[in-house]
């Protein structure tokens, strides 16, 4: 293939796949289906998924139905090669109040033929959060999620404790939990540790923590306590300072923090 061919390929592939990203911002499935060959396969390395037909376009579905390319950050500008481009950016799902969750650092190799996207191949991580300690990353194949599907879990599981919140019972544990989400419990632990670097155990007592912190003034703090979920004083205690950086009674008194 002379220069010229190979430029006019590259500048066609690289075309494809910025008319890919326009209708992924737009939420257009249909023109996003459009672009992709009949033999269309998407590779989630992370995860160890393999996505064509029926499961491509229902993945594509579920992606957009939660997220939005217009969210991402582009690190650098797309890298093309005759027909494969290459793009590495970088984005962060957020909770409903805006909270940042998770942020995912990923690289895309997207090939073109005929004229279509014939293969996508993702190689996406969850970043460390700033502030906490590098961990080592599990058997992402033993997890099941890609790095933004372990956002969405976030997501999910905080929409869950803040409309249901079953941290108000004593024995909850992570199988319930995992139950009434519809994740495995590996799930919930991964995406807890790499996004937020807590154990479940710490996640549900800095969710009855804040309910503690949001009840009642009048009550003093050791009911409101056990009204949260705690079974015991000294396991409150020792939560309340993990989350505060304080015990109850060192703080100046103030709506939701009595010492009763």
């Amino acid at each position: 293939m002379s220069t010229c061919q190979l430029d006019a390929l590259s500048a066609t592939s690289l075309a494809i796949v910025e008319r890919h990203n326009a209708c992924w911002a737009q939420g257009d499935i249909a023109g996003i289906e459009a672009l992709y060959h009949p033999d269309m396969v998407f590779i989630d390395h992370f995860a160890g998924s393999r996505y064509t037909g029926s499961a491509l376009r229902e993945h594509v579905r579920d992606i957009i139905a939660r997220s939005a390319l217009d969210t991402l950050e582009y690190l650098d500008r797309p890298r093309v090669d005759g027909d494969t481009v290459f793009l590495r950016y970088c984005e962060v799902i957020r909770a409903a109040n805006g909270d940042a969750l998770l942020s995912v650092s990923a690289c895309d190799s997207v090939r073109v033929a005929d004229g279509q996207i014939i293969e996508i191949n993702e190689y996406a991580l969850p970043l460390q959060q700033p502030g906490q300690p590098q961990r080592k990353q599990a058997a992402a194949s033993k997890i099941g999620l890609s790095p933004r599907a372990l956002g969405y879990l976030l997501k999910d599981l905080a929409l869950y404790f803040e409309q249901q919140q079953p941290y108000l019972e004593p024995g909850l544990s992570l199988s319930d939990v995992a139950r009434a989400s519809g994740y495995t419990r590996n799930q919930i632990s991964y995406a807890l540790n790499q996004g937020l670097g807590l154990s479940f155990y710490q996640y549900l007592n800095r969710a009855r923590i804040h309910h503690v912190l949001a009840s009642d003034s009048a009550i003093s703090i050791v009911e409101r306590a056990r009204a949260a979920g705690f079974r015991s004083t000294s396991t409150f205690y020792s939560a309340f300072r993990a989350v505060t950086g304080h015990l109850p009674g060192d703080l100046p008194k103030s709506p939701g923090l009595n010492s009763g």
